[in-house]
């Protein structure tokens, strides 16, 4: 979350927060800090496990056609949404986005970088693309919404895990799903801490050049009619 903690630093509490597209819930405490959160998911599955944790509103709804009215967010988190094989279309996903938010209200979407990165673990995982920064920028500034910051995240990990994926694929281990970093020594996990660190401080700052993950933070024109 220090990458999050950093991009959103300077982003108000807000009356009510949506986390679109939200699963089994990883993130809906954490955005409990920024006011009332709601999460909305089209997987009964998910939302159940939801419910076992988070005692908020959670609805059953897709991210193209949300149930609520015009306006009625200040802020609203979508991670790890856009890149669902079931997200047909992106642009209308984040028209939706913006209907629902309140003019004045924040926009956050976290993804994954780089189609080169794609592989079996995003296949298993229902992903159907990856994103540049530039392309998030672009959808951002398609639903009218202003960017204040997009970065990359990780660039650590970015060299680590295209080289394991490349290999992979060039010794035909293709049906390995994951597992890239799941085992690391101790001293290691304390380095790769302290850098992420120092990563979300430059990223939340001035923005990383490249990294596993693209961040972008928008906002609303708060002279826009909801």
């Amino acid at each position: 979350m220090r990458f999050l903690d950093v991009l959103l630093r300077d982003v108000p509490e807000a009356e009510r927060v949506l986390d679109a597209g939200c699963g089994p819930g990883a993130m809906l405490h954490y955005l409990g800090r920024y006011g009332e959160v709601t999460g909305l998911d089209c997987y009964p599955a998910a939302l159940e496990m939801a419910r076992s944790h988070f005692a908020g509103e959670l609805f059953d709804g897709d991210c193209s056609s949300m149930p609520f009215s015009d306006g009625y967010f200040s802020f609203v988190f979508v991670g790890e949404v856009l890149y669902h094989r079931n997200i047909a279309d992106l642009h209308k996903v984040m028209a939706e986005c913006a209907r629902v938010l309140k003019p004045g209200g924040y926009l956050v979407v976290v993804d994954s970088a780089y189609a080169a990165c794609y592989s079996h673990h995003d296949r298993i995982a229902h992903g159907a693309r990856r994103f540049n920064k530039g392309e998030l920028v672009e959808l951002f500034h398609g639903a009218g919404i202003k960017v204040f910051h997009s970065t990359y995240a990780y660039a650590l990990l970015l060299p680590v895990v295209w080289i394991v994926r490349y290999l992979k694929k060039l010794l035909k281990l293709v049906g390995h799903s994951g597992g890239e970093l799941s085992r690391t020594w101790g001293p290691v996990n304390l380095m790769m801490i302290w850098w992420f660190t120092l990563e979300a401080s430059i990223a939340g700052r001035w923005g990383l050049p490249f990294g596993l993950s693209v961040q972008v933070l928008g906002r609303k024109d708060a002279h826009t009619a909801p």
